[in-house]
């Protein structure tokens, strides 16, 4: 049988070095890819920078097409080779979590380049230019796109997806609120971005942006699961409460801590799939599946967490506190619209999970430091023991002269090889 050993041991990581020059390798590529594709298409014309057959659309979907692409073999033959223990979740979860992160980078992508080319176009107003131009950006946009994504997916960790998910979630939901066609969406809630009446752009951005942040929180479930079954196993419990009986029960839970995480992804995800104006019903329905999961994390952080610093649980409980104020300036005192309350929600939500996540990390750090420290101190120990062991065989019998001249060789001998 192997264990989560002999696997680590038998699969190299890849080093800093080899995801530096595949990402140099994958940005040639696709870099010479673009430029075809820039000469194909813009052949016989003087496209402009923005809008229609312009750089920016076809700089934006060469250079989505290939983040997927490279967000795909870099998790692969990166990422899997950094973090072996992805290789032994089920094959459906790495689907799920290699779907998320390309969709991320590839939507991300899109989005980035698109606005910066529209930007461009607003600065440069009325700029259009040839078809050597046109390729050689295009050229450009997409080579650093793929490059960046590479990289970016081959140092997946929790930290980084956490950031990449806010800021993600955040530009999707920017985006549609420009592209609303109903400049009065703020008076009823978020859920009208993603409906007809605010246009078919905000439609689109809206949802897609709910169902690729809902896959990039299962991946990031999978990341966080990670650190925190590596904490549980190192997990101490603190001795002034071994002498209680419930101490025994007081353990780290990551599979519930994952369970209430992805309930919320998988909210988030259903509730871009079914719009509200669809099925009303439905859609309440999972909006209420997400904050279950959410409410049940932050109520139980001092049971499934243990081992975090009690200023961590007492955050928690505030947050909840936060949330259920929130509901009351909504629901019972008036003073903001359904929209005022999803802002606090989500603002609430994204400042708990970013505190979890750099607590996480911090606890990681210490418990590697204190291991290094111990193995220090261990080996430390033993050289001692080996020395006082020696020390006492020579005063007991002194060794004859020819014993002497082979230890005196067989040190030479070791410090010639050390």
């Amino acid at each position: 049988m192997r264990t989560e050993a002999n696997i680590e041991t038998q699969v190299k990581p890849a080093t800093e070095l080899e995801i530096e020059r595949q990402a140099l390798w994958a940005g040639f590529f696709c870099s010479i890819l673009g430029l075809f594709v820039g000469f194909i298409l813009f052949v016989g014309n003087r496209p402009g920078l923005s809008g229609g057959l312009s750089v920016g659309a076809v700089a934006a979907t060469t250079g989505g097409i290939c983040a997927a692409l490279v967000s795909v073999i870099a998790f692969r033959r990166l990422l899997i080779s950094r973090e072996p223990w992805l290789r032994r979740i089920p094959k459906w979860r790495q689907v799920v979590t290699m779907l998320g992160l390309m969709l991320v980078h590839a939507a991300s992508t899109i989005m980035i380049l698109m606005v910066a080319f529209h930007l461009m176009q607003q600065a440069f107003f009325g700029l259009h230019v040839d078809v050597v131009a046109g390729a050689l950006l295009v050229s450009g946009a997409t080579g650093l796109s793929a490059y960046l994504c590479l990289v970016a997916t081959a140092r997946t960790n929790a930290q980084t997806l956490s950031v990449i998910l806010g800021i993600f979630m955040a530009s999707g939901v920017v985006i549609s609120m420009l592209l609303a066609e109903d400049r009065g969406w703020w008076q009823s809630m978020f859920s009208s971005l993603g409906t007809y009446d605010a246009g078919m752009g905000s439609f689109w951005t809206f949802n897609t942006t709910l169902v690729i942040s809902g896959l990039v929180l299962a991946a990031f479930t999978e990341f966080m699961t990670r650190d925190l079954a590596r904490l549980a196993r190192t997990y101490r419990c603190r001795p002034g409460f071994e002498k209680y009986r419930i101490s025994k029960f007081v353990r780290p839970r990551p599979s519930i801590v994952r369970w209430c995480l992805l309930a919320v992804a998988l909210g988030v995800i259903l509730i871009g799939v079914v719009p509200v104006n669809v099925a009303p019903e439905v859609h309440g329905a999972f909006v209420q599946l997400a904050a279950i999961g959410m409410v049940l994390l932050l109520l139980s952080t001092a049971v499934l967490l243990p081992g975090y610093p009690v200023i961590f649980h007492l955050m928690s409980l505030t947050a909840l506190g936060a949330l259920w104020l929130s509901f009351l300036l909504w629901q019972e005192w008036g003073y903001y619209n359904l929209t005022g309350f999803e802002l606090a929600v989500v603002a609430i939500i994204f400042t708990w999970i970013s505190v979890f996540i750099r607590t996480t990390s911090a606890l990681i750090h210490d418990k590697k430091q204190q291991l290094r420290k111990e193995k220090r101190t261990r080996r430390r120990e033993q050289r001692e023991q080996i020395t006082t062991g020696s020390e006492a065989d020579g005063a007991s019998s002194e060794p004859s002269l020819g014993q002497q001249e082979i230890r005196r060789n067989a040190e030479d001998v070791g410090f010639q090889t050390r």
